[in-house]
C-alpha cells in the first residue's frame, strides 16, 4: 500500500466510512441546531457544534496551506472552538464535508514529493480530527441523541 493510499483511507475513516470507529458523517448525522449547542454541565466541555467550528477551522487552515493559499494570522489564544462567523450548524457541517472533499481531491492529485513532505502533518490532522469525532458519538451518548449502531471493524 502507498502513503498516498494510507492518507486515503485514514482520510475515509474520519469523513465518511465508518472503519474502526464511527465517520464524521454518522457521528453528526440527524443532529438539530439545538441538540449540537448542548454541553455537558461539567462547566468545562465544548458542545458538539464547537467541535465541529474547531475541526473546520484545522482542517480548513491546514488544507490552505497544503495548497500553498495564504491563510490569515489570528491571535495566539484565538478561541478556535467559537462560531466567530455566525454560521448556522447545517453550514458548519457542510463546510467541513466540502473541506474533506476539497482535500482527499488534493491528496490524490498531488505530487509524491509534495505527499511525502506533508505525511505526517497530514496523518496528525487526521488523529486530531479521529479524536474529536470520538468526543462527538460520547456527547450523544450523554445526550440520549445516540440512535446508531454502526458496524465497525475493531
Amino acid at each position: 500500500m502507498t502513503l498516498r493510499n494510507v492518507l486515503l483511507e485514514q482520510l475515509a475513516a474520519i469523513y465518511d466510512e465508518n472503519n474502526w470507529f464511527v465517520c464524521f458523517n454518522l457521528a453528526v448525522k440527524d443532529l438539530t441546531e439545538y441538540q449540537a449547542n448542548e454541553k455537558p454541565d461539567d462547566g468545562q466541555s465544548n458542545s458538539i457544534f464547537e467541535l465541529v467550528s474547531h475541526l473546520y477551522f484545522y482542517n480548513y487552515r491546514y488544507l490552505c496551506r497544503f495548497c500553498g493559499e495564504e491563510i490569515p494570522d489570528y491571535p495566539r489564544y484565538y478561541d478556535t472552538f467559537q462560531n466567530h462567523d455566525g454560521l448556522t450548524w447545517e453550514q458548519t457541517v457542510k463546510n467541513y464535508q466540502e473541506c474533506m472533499i476539497k482535500f482527499r481531491r488534493q491528496l490524490r492529485m498531488c505530487s509524491d514529493e509534495k505527499l511525502e513532505k506533508w505525511a505526517e502533518t497530514i496523518s496528525h490532522l487526521l488523529i486530531h480530527n479521529a479524536y474529536h469525532i470520538g468526543q462527538i458519538v460520547h456527547i450523544r451518548k450523554q445526550f440520549g441523541t445516540w440512535t446508531s449502531s454502526p458496524v465497525v471493524r475493531g
